[in-house]
């Protein structure tokens, strides 16, 4: 091992290139003779189109053209992608087809729906241009909210759609579950609303496309989650255009979570403007334009039953989600609702779990996964559950909990929704969560916050999670005529710091040293597939590959060398960058074994690795969160944090550490201050800037405690779970728990997120009467 080996804590690569200003995001981009595009969007959350008039902005300076949404029906282009796959429970031919355009040609449907689309030489341009645009509008009654949706009698997003529902879904046994609760000695309900948010990342959106005339080939800048899966999406659904006649570079990207991971009007309409106009075509978000225009996420009304027996041992879950899907389908959109829910069963062995999901349209935009996709709402709901039935029933919270936790001798334990778990010791994660919190002096701690008119409250979450879904990826590694190596992996990073992993296993495998790797992601050009990123699935999928290409690089650098020595390949030993004949002082060097490579074939020493699986992988933790509130104003203190979190092996304890705590401040915001807020009126976005859509702060957080609890898994060669997303998984239900602990003595026993200072005080003066 070296220093730079996989488990150790290394500084990350890239970075020095990021202080110095040296990045390369999408803004950066700028092609010669290259137009501006903007998209003129809808003011209204529901209104029918009656007529566009664009003659008079087609004559303002600068404009090159105007596509409407009837020019584009009539260019016969595809509809937006929806990433919809059948499974045994689920048909997608059997949901309403909500088919969208990337411009509304006869409908718009939420604050932000796109009308059309100006090029011009400039962006001022196509901005003024699109004032000149004269709409003709039918206002139409807003559904606002998943409430809205349901309600009898109530407005429609479409006609033909009754009670604005998309789809229902099962999963589960149902007949095992009623049956369980007709058992029950105990049975305890709650309804909980999941709050409206959206990812905010630190770069917008944004899109250069550059169409090359002569050989109709088509170069598509765009910072997105799955390069790959976006030239497939633009060549076989959006163009119907060979997939080789595109390009797709992600470049520098300056976050995500799950937002950038779909694909969005702006794209096509680019792609499209470039092709007609044979100019490069650029686009860019401004934050305002990003609240209404990128996807939301979360948003969901939850009514949630637990069963339990005379001892407290749970018998059932059952789960009914209303689940707002928004206006139109994103690509992802059924992951939060229908692909996240083996997370409802959590860190428990309750023997029956039925989930019922319906997904109602509304008038807003569309949804998709936020880090965690829909697995931070699942531990929501149990970990919320169980806190609630302990309260009813008496019983403390964590007793409760231990008497359900899966021992790690059950393993490899099969829940009752989702696949197996290969490993864990969830007992384990609790109990040093609790020793790290000194649980055993709560009392004293609250009765010295008591004195100082403070309420003090202490909560626990547990979570685990299915992560690195089954899959493939892609790697290649090229070793240079001077020893150094490049490669390229069909991944893509966010700023998650993948090249810092991909350098530590290269670094291990091949005996290299930081400056001599070379790390591309998230370009169609280098590979001929790529999986992407999200569902935490890089440094098990992405890192495999590398792990296994390192090992073929090393297998053919032998051959290539054993073949120079006029040995043996098996007599041939690497170590240190030199390839050496087994008790011998002959050898030859890295270095020289690619040059070696490079007289006798084009490709040179370079090998081109995958790595698959059928199998998930199961990340686990356990937080506890101890806090104050004020009565007197409903302000939250954040006193104490503690997670305790296994993701297997760690490939970079630094990062894994960093992602831990980037998810539970997610999970902060979430809880005490993010909302995207409609009015329910008129649809209009009243959470349209960072003003009203309350982003969290350092000073919101105390220093977050990180404890590992690792537990081997076969299931890759790494012995890696995954990491970006179990700290939100956790944390969401830890902060809530906390918060309903310090407020239980005035006997409020729930409270929505986001709990606002105001919704606190609110609440305590309602207790007070």
């Amino acid at each position: 091992m070296n220093k730079f080996s996989p488990q150790s804590a290394v500084i990350r690569t890239e970075d020095p290139r990021f202080l110095k200003g040296a990045g390369e995001y999408i803004d950066d981009i700028n092609l010669p003779n290259q137009l501006y595009g903007y998209l003129l969007r809808s003011p209204h959350a529901n209104a029918q189109l009656i007529s566009i008039d664009i003659s008079e902005a087609k004559l303002a300076p600068g404009v090159i053209d105007i596509l409407t949404g009837r020019d584009y029906l009539a260019a016969g282009l595809g509809a937006m992608p929806h990433n919809a796959t059948k499974s045994p429970n689920f048909d997608p031919a059997d949901i309403y087809q909500a088919i969208q355009y990337p411009l509304a040609a006869d409908q718009v449907r939420y604050v932000g729906d796109g009308i059309a689309f100006i090029v011009a030489e400039t962006r001022a341009q196509a901005q003024d241009a699109a004032e000149l645009i004269a709409v003709d509008y039918k206002v139409l009654k807003a559904v606002v909210g998943p409430s809205m949706a349901i309600s009898k009698n109530g407005p429609l997003v479409r006609e033909d759609c009754p009670n604005n529902i998309a789809y229902e879904f099962h999963e589960g046994d149902q007949v095992a579950v009623n049956d369980a609760f007709e058992q029950a000695v105990h049975i305890v309900k709650q309804k909980i609303c999941i709050n409206r948010l959206t990812a905010s990342p630190m770069e917008t959106r944004g899109v250069v496309a550059d169409y090359n005339s002569k050989t109709k080939f088509t170069t598509v800048h765009l910072p997105t989650q799955g390069a790959f899966g976006a030239r497939s999406m633009l060549a076989n659904i959006l163009f119907n255009q060979p997939v080789k006649s595109f390009r797709v570079v992600t470049g520098d990207v300056g976050g995500s979570f799950g937002m950038k991971g779909a694909m969005y009007p702006e794209t096509p309409l680019a792609v499209w403007a470039s092709q007609k106009c044979g100019r490069p075509v650029k686009w860019i978000s401004d934050r305002s334009e990003a609240f209404v225009s990128d996807c939301h996420a979360r948003d969901k009304i939850v009514n949630t039953e637990l069963a339990l027996d005379k001892d407290y041992n749970f018998l059932a879950l059952r789960v009914h989600a209303i689940a707002n899907t928004g206006a139109y389908y994103s690509t992802m959109s059924i992951f939060p609702i229908i692909r996240s829910t083996s997370g409802l069963a959590g860190s428990y062995k309750t023997p029956a779990i039925h989930y019922h999901a319906t997904a109602v349209f509304s008038n807003s935009n569309p949804m998709a996964p936020y880090r965690g996709s829909g697995r931070p709402d699942a531990g929501y709901i149990i970990e919320r559950i169980i806190d609630v039935a302990a309260r009813q029933l008496n019983i403390d919270p964590m007793e409760l909990r231990s008497r359900n936790l899966i021992s790690a001798d059950d393993m490899p334990f099969k829940p009752a929704l989702g696949p197996s778990y290969d490993s864990g010791d969830f007992a384990k994660n609790q109990k040093i969560a609790l020793e790290k919190a000194n649980a055993d002096n709560l009392e004293e701690r609250r009765e010295e916050a008591k004195k100082r008119g403070k309420l003090l409250g202490f909560g626990i979450g547990n979570n685990v999670e299915s992560a690195a879904p089954p899959g493939q990826e892609w790697a290649k590694i090229k070793i240079l005529e001077d020893g150094t190596a490049a490669l390229f992996a069909g991944s893509t990073d966010q700023g998650q710091g993948h090249a810092t992993m991909y350098t530590q296993i290269i670094c291990e495998r091949l005996g290299l040293v930081p400056e001599q790797i070379k790390i591309v992601e998230g370009d169609t050009q280098t590979l001929d597939a790529g999986f992407g990123a999200g569902g935490s699935k890089v440094s098990g999928l992405g890192g495999s590959a590398v792990f296994e290409t390192a090992r073929l690089i090393l297998e053919k650098g032998k051959e290539i060398a054993a073949q120079h020595l006029e040995v043996a390949v098996t007599d041939i030993e690497y170590n240190d960058q030199t390839f050496s004949v087994a008790g011998t002082d002959r050898s030859i060097t890295l270095s020289d074994v690619a040059k070696i490579a490079e007289s006798e074939n084009k490709d040179g020493l370079l090998v081109v690795g995958t790595y698959e699986t059928n199998a998930a992988t199961f990340p686990s933790g356990c937080h506890t969160c101890e806090l104050e509130v004020d009565p007197d104003t409903g302000k939250v203190e954040i006193k104490r944090y503690v997670a305790v979190t296994d993701v297997g092996n760690t490939i970079n304890p630094t990062q894994v550490e960093g992602q831990v705590r980037g998810g539970i401040v997610q999970a902060l915001g979430q809880v005490f201050s993010e909302d995207i807020n409609y009015d329910p009126a008129s649809g209009q976005l009243l959470s349209g800037s960072y003003m009203d859509y309350a982003m969290p702060k350092a000073k919101d957080i105390c220093f977050i405690e990180t404890h590992d609890n690792p537990s081997v898994t076969v299931v890759n060669p790494l012995g890696v779970k995954g990491v970006g997303e179990i700290g939100a998984g956790c944390a969401v239900a830890t902060f809530v728990n906390a918060l309903v602990d310090a407020l239980s003595p005035m006997n409020i026993h729930h409270i929505d997120t986001p709990a606002t200072a105001e919704k606190i005080w609110q609440a305590i003066q309602t207790a007070r009467g």
